[in-house]
């Protein structure tokens, strides 16, 4: 019993939810951008004629547990056991990511996973860091860091690199809870994802 004592205090400390409702077992999912433009709107010529796959998305080990992650010093990290990902983190951000593409419209056709289509390009994710970040009590802040790399195919096999970038985003966070943490990951995603889809459009564009 007494082992448990120190998971308890940590998880009450950097949660903020020391009582009531707050221990209950919470799970938590990014949201999706809505429905993609029609195919009037898209200015992209060259991503009409585009099959894309989103075919990996990886995440560091450290960050690769459903349990939400808090650095809460140079060199420590502390896991919630009362709130995290309602399904494993990287499916739950290629489901976000891949909605995000589509909604853009410069990707072009956005392929499911196991479709019998054969995509042009490919695209590859790895998460290198999605925490939150409690260094600073008072100021409190989701990390999120993705490096993309896109790709063209021929005839199955890998062709000239359209894209490949790193993108971070911090967010403050409105409160010292997951539900906020959540929240202010999205907002990371977010703002990442109008990068790398503005990154795509120009890349895209001068290759034509």
């Amino acid at each position: 019993m007494k082992c448990l004592v120190p998971i308890l205090l940590a998880a009450a400390i950097v949660c903020g939810c020391a009582s009531g409702s707050g221990w209950q077992r919470r799970a938590f999912a990014f949201t999706s951008p809505g429905d993609p433009p029609s195919a009037s709107a898209q200015t992209n010529i060259v991503a009409l004629t585009n099959m894309v796959a989103l075919t990996r998305v990886s995440i560091s080990p450290l960050f690769q547990s459903r349990s939400f992650t808090y650095r809460t010093a140079e060199n420590s990290y502390e896991q919630d056991p009362y709130a995290g990902f309602l399904i494993p983190p990287e499916r739950a951000l290629a489901e976000s990511i891949r909605a995000s593409m589509r909604s853009s419209g410069v990707f072009g056709r956005v392929v499911e996973p196991g479709t019998g289509l054969t995509p042009t390009s490919i695209v590859e994710v790895s998460v290198n860091e999605l925490y939150g970040d409690f260094r600073k009590s008072s100021k409190p802040v989701a990390t999120m860091e993705i490096h993309f790399i896109c790709y063209e195919v021929t005839d199955g096999a890998p062709g000239r690199i359209v894209l490949d970038k790193i993108c971070a985003s911090e967010t403050p966070l409105a409160a010292k809870t997951p539900a906020a943490l959540m929240a202010a990951w999205d907002a990371d995603l977010r703002r990442i994802m109008v990068e790398i889809n503005s990154e795509y459009a120009k890349a895209s564009s001068n290759n034509r």
